[in-house]
Parts: C-alpha cells; sequence; structure tokens
C-alpha cells in the first residue's frame, strides 16, 4: 500500500464526499457578517484496517441561517474537497443521465437510476413567494453516479412535496487534485433553486457496495494508516466551502480520527 505510505506519521485519510452516524459527527461553524453557516461529516466505521482499505460510508452535511433571522444571500457554489487517502471506485457502477430524472418523484428516480445509486439524504428549505410569509419546505435528496461531460459526477436528485411536487438536481462535478485533499467535488446551484426560496440545510451520505467482473467493490472505501504502535490517527477529513450571492463565501476545514481495527 505505496499509497499509505505516502501519507507520512500525522497525516491522512478518506477519498469520499459528501454527519457519520450522529454520534460521529461534529460541527464546524463559519461566520461573516450576520451569515452562518454550519459544516458536519465524517466516515463511518471509523475503527478502520491500518493498511488495506475497507468499506466507508461518508457523510457530509451545511446549513445556512442569519443572526438576525432574514433571508440569507442566495447559495451560488458548493465545494467539498476531501484528504487525499482512501479510494473512490466507481468502474463497472451504472450510471444515470440528467434526462432520466427531469422531472420525477423520488421513487420515480429509483425505479429509472436505482442501479446508479451511490447515497441519500435531506434538505430543508424556506420558501418565500412575493408579499407573503415565508414557510417551510422539506424534501428528499437521492445521489446518482453519473458522467457529465467526460468527467465523474454525482447527481443529487432534490425532491420536495411541500407544498407542492418539485425537482431539482444539482451536478456535482468530481475532479482529482494534487495536495492534501485530492478529491474535490464542486457545485453550482441551479438558480430555479432560488427563485422562490432558499437552502437552509442540505445533507448527503454516501455509501455503495456493488459487484463487477465477480468481485465486490465499494464506492467509498480508506484505511487508518496510522504509524505502528499507534491506535489511531487525526486527519484533515474535509474542506467544505459555500459561496453566495453577495460574494461572501464560508469555509470551514472538518478535522476528524480514526481507529485501527486489529
Amino acid at each position: 500500500m505505496g499509497w499509505a505510505r505516502r501519507l507520512g506519521r500525522g497525516a491522512f485519510l478518506t477519498a469520499a464526499l459528501l454527519l457519520a452516524i450522529a454520534a460521529l459527527a461534529h460541527a464546524e461553524l463559519s461566520a461573516s457578517g450576520d451569515l452562518l453557516v454550519k459544516f458536519s461529516g465524517g466516515i463511518d466505521p471509523n475503527a478502520l484496517p491500518r493498511e488495506r482499505l475497507a468499506p466507508i460510508a461518508v457523510s457530509v452535511a451545511g446549513s445556512v441561517r442569519t443572526l438576525s433571522g432574514e433571508r440569507p444571500p442566495a447559495l451560488r457554489r458548493i465545494r467539498i474537497a476531501i484528504n487525499r487517502g482512501g479510494r473512490l471506485d466507481a468502474l463497472g457502477l451504472p450510471v444515470c443521465r440528467r434526462s432520466q430524472l427531469q422531472p420525477s418523484s423520488s421513487a420515480e428516480a429509483r425505479a429509472r437510476c436505482g442501479p446508479a445509486l451511490v447515497g441519500e439524504g435531506n434538505f430543508d428549505a424556506d420558501v418565500a413567494f412575493p408579499e407573503q410569509a415565508a414557510f417551510p419546505s422539506h424534501g428528499r435528496v437521492l445521489a446518482f453516479n453519473a458522467v457529465v461531460g467526460g468527467g465523474r459526477a454525482i447527481l443529487a436528485h432534490v425532491y420536495g412535496t411541500e407544498s407542492a411536487p418539485i425537482t431539482r438536481v444539482i451536478v456535482f462535478r468530481i475532479r482529482r487534485s494534487a495536495g492534501t485533499y485530492g478529491t474535490v467535488l464542486t457545485a453550482n446551484v441551479p438558480d430555479s433553486i432560488n427563485q422562490w426560496g432558499y437552502l437552509t440545510h442540505f445533507s448527503l451520505d454516501l455509501h455503495r457496495g456493488f459487484d463487477y467482473r465477480g468481485q465486490r467493490h465499494s464506492y467509498l472505501s480508506a484505511a487508518c494508516p496510522a504509524p505502528t504502535g499507534f491506535p489511531g490517527a487525526t486527519f484533515p477529513f474535509a474542506h467544505a466551502a459555500m459561496s453566495f450571492a453577495d460574494g461572501r463565501t464560508l469555509a470551514s476545514t472538518l478535522t476528524r480520527s480514526c481507529r485501527v481495527r486489529g
């Protein structure tokens, strides 16, 4: 496992996207003026082999609010950079096309692209029509493996039923990068999401096992290459950022830990 040895004595882990179980999740708060963004995320399990890759689930979430309670500026861009360790493996996994998801309910999206499903989550939003008080909206998020513009991507299918059924698709493009964070996911938030409201919370849990050419694969996998004699390691899991229409970008680094599994 040459890639594990290259991580050195203190650094580490995981190639993934996008709140392990609540007990594992931590939150980081970023603020600019009265605008607050809370980021959270983690891996499950956090007990992993020292050198051998093992399947993991990766979760990420972000919440937006203002101290005044007023409507925050429109969210324009989401960027999640994940530590270079570990592995994202989509070889042989079916892909979903955007045209298959629009329009569709969550059930219809599963029926059309179920073999490409790599995760799910939820969202909260405040809907505000002209001259009316804002009211909350909730919905499901389904994540599908995709290829967009010749590159690997995730299609986040957002479906809400309050106050009327509505479908949106957020495209997370995936690219490799040098440095601490080797996997970068970037999404431009469609204007249609902000037309009559604004996102207040978005979460996504990514995990998928699948068979390819007679072998078992995991969409996400990692090890815990703590130095010999050490029971675990601490590492910069991800750097998350949200950019808004008024030019502000709020970002935070999520530091996590793993335990060595015998």
